[in-house]
């Protein structure tokens, strides 16, 4: 029978199924539709996080689940804004190579060590994340930026992309409960972490 509590992972399933969907209207050549779709997939990212604590329907299996599904979120508005908007990554190629080579490294890291990703959602992860997701929707629908904003996103995703190699590099255990590097002598005193929970978005 369906539960309260399945909600925040069938909000995370509807934005898994909305990629395949959208990799259509992106082989159509209709940025806008895959705009307001990232768009939908930052909204539906807030939302199941914040119904998973309201509905105390955190579990370790929701928070892989949440990652999944953005990481392949992210991985297709990468190939979408490279599809559609070629210009945007011409013109900041350095700083997109930088971001991209420091996020591989952390989830080679991540799998090398813990045999799974980077399950950690720090706050500098979230306000990139946040910023990120708006600013490549607005960019998909209407391709047009101020190149400072284009500036302040890429070096935020630079700096979480590198807080988060730094975490699973250097953490014993790591969970979504981490919320900064500067909590690792806190996490490592005492002993192994605890299992996670489902975390909020």
């Amino acid at each position: 029978m369906f539960h309260r509590k399945q909600i925040p992972n069938l909000i995370t399933g509807s934005r898994l199924l909305a990629i395949p969907v959208l990799w259509i209207f992106a082989f159509l050549d209709r940025p806008l539709v895959v705009g307001a779709g990232l768009f939908f997939a930052w909204l539906s990212d807030a939302l199941d996080g914040f119904l998973a604590r309201l509905l105390d329907a955190r579990t370790a299996w929701g928070s892989q689940f949440d990652s999944i599904s953005d990481t392949l979120m992210f991985v297709s508005a990468m190939v979408w804004v490279a599809m559609l908007r070629p210009e945007f990554i011409s013109q900041h190629a350095l700083l997109l190579t930088v971001w991209l080579g420091i996020g591989v490294a952390a989830y080679g890291v991540a799998w090398t060590r813990f045999r799974r990703l980077p399950d950690v959602h720090l706050l500098s992860a979230k306000a990139a994340n946040f910023l990120g997701f708006l600013f490549g929707a607005h960019l998909l629908a209407f391709g047009t930026y101020p190149d400072w904003v284009a500036l302040v996103v890429l070096g935020g995703c630079i700096l979480a992309a590198f807080e988060t190699l730094l975490v699973v590099a250097s953490f014993r255990e790591v969970d979504d409960r981490i919320l900064t590097v500067f909590q690792r002598s806190a996490r490592t005193r005492g002993g192994t972490a605890t299992p996670s929970k489902r975390r909020p978005s």
